[in-house]
């Protein structure tokens, strides 16, 4: 259910950014990072239970996934990190590294019914 309030908190921050008004609003355009924790899958599935509860079914929630980037501090070198805690794939040291994306989830847009 972890989701589900995610869902309420992207609801209501757009709410907020548009004057306290849903009716209008058509689309919402969020980036969730792969390493952020969220399951998507599950997302997607609450955004509409959430969207109908607060009376602005018609929203569309648009999702990008951002990858994991890390820059290691041992060999100085940028991967793409599938998994938090994963090694190096250069000089294959632990946890190591400064995670530079993939934690976001950022509502980057929202779009009004013409």
């Amino acid at each position: 259910m972890h989701e589900f309030s995610l869902c309420e908190g992207i609801v209501k921050q757009v709410s907020r950014a548009n004057a306290g008004v849903l009716d209008n609003v058509s689309q919402i355009k969020i980036e969730i990072g792969k390493l952020s924790g969220v399951d998507l899958e599950s997302l997607i599935f609450w955004f509409p239970v959430v969207a109908e509860k607060l009376a602005c079914r018609q929203i569309q929630l648009e999702v990008n996934e951002i990858d994991g980037l890390a820059l290691c501090s041992k060999c100085n070198q940028q991967f793409t990190l599938t998994n938090l805690y994963d090694a190096c794939p250069h000089c294959q040291s632990y946890a190591e590294y400064q995670i530079l994306q993939g934690r976001e989830l950022l509502v980057k847009s929202f779009s009004l019914i013409n």
